[in-house]
């Protein structure tokens, strides 16, 4: 029961990791707020949670949406100690085949919406005493990768987010991280799957290199979540943890140790 007596909201908790990070939480004691614009998916999780839980559509991009979410958890529950910023979106292709749009939705929902959540949970977590912000991003927050340019940039100002309000916030006894996974919610590839299934050896092979040679699971990135959302972790903030298996310390050629 690491998180008993914790009020957490978890953005994009409908599905996927975000969904993962919500019953982890449950099964730790927190009461969850579980916000999603897929009305039907995030009232589903919310139903099937151990422990107290609701749902709130929110678009996290609309600051008015999320002070009205913030204002509501407040006046159920008193209070927010945890906010996951796990919602994003996904776009994948070469830079001369991605245009402005599609660079500035994913930028809005990845960094700026995980902005105006801190933004709007700030107050509220000082006038208690601190907590916790949870900012999921993604290895290409920690290095690049051909055709994520929109992705992998919008990752990397959530990173330079998360260590701006850790200095700033951190004298308000609120702590802000970054969980850099290798992996995340499967469906976020769909629209891509025909291309990407033609490209399965160069991405098991992506894969094998890494010292643990698999992908990671959602509940070994939901774990993390749960780390940096408890009491255990009272003094980290803004650091970034890789979730990777090893991939950003290196490649595993087989046979070099065998020399």
């Amino acid at each position: 029961m690491l998180l008993k007596s914790k009020v957490a909201i978890v953005t994009g908790a409908g599905r996927g990791t975000g969904a993962v990070i919500a019953r982890r939480f449950a099964e730790e004691g927190a009461t969850v707020v579980v916000v999603d614009v897929l009305e039907a998916e995030g009232r589903a999780v919310a139903d099937i949670l151990e422990a107290p839980a609701a749902f709130h559509a929110c678009d996290i991009t609309d600051e008015l949406a999320w002070t009205s979410l913030v204002h509501d958890v407040v006046a159920q529950h008193g209070r927010v100690d945890v906010l996951v910023n796990n919602a994003a979106v996904l776009h994948m292709g070469g830079i001369e085949r991605t245009t402005a749009a599609e660079f500035r939705r994913v930028f809005d929902v990845n960094a700026l919406g995980a902005f105006l959540g801190i933004k709007a949970v700030s107050a509220v977590m000082r006038a208690n005493g601190g907590g916790s912000i949870i900012n999921i991003a993604s290895i290409d927050a920690l290095q690049g990768m051909n055709g994520l340019s929109a992705y992998t940039t919008s990752k990397w100002a959530l990173r330079g987010l998360s260590k701006a309000t850790a200095v700033e916030l951190g004298r308000d006894n609120i702590r802000v991280n970054t969980v850099c996974p290798a992996g995340g919610n499967p469906a976020m590839y769909a629209p891509w799957g025909e291309k990407l299934s033609g490209l399965a050896d160069e991405i098991d092979a992506y894969h094998h290199t890494r010292p643990i040679a698999r992908n990671v699971t959602l509940d070994e990135i939901a774990d993390v979540a749960v780390f940096l959302a408890s009491d255990l972790a009272r003094m980290v903030t803004g650091v970034d943890v890789p979730v990777d298996g090893g991939h950003l310390a290196g490649d595993h050629v087989r046979g070099f140790d065998a020399l």
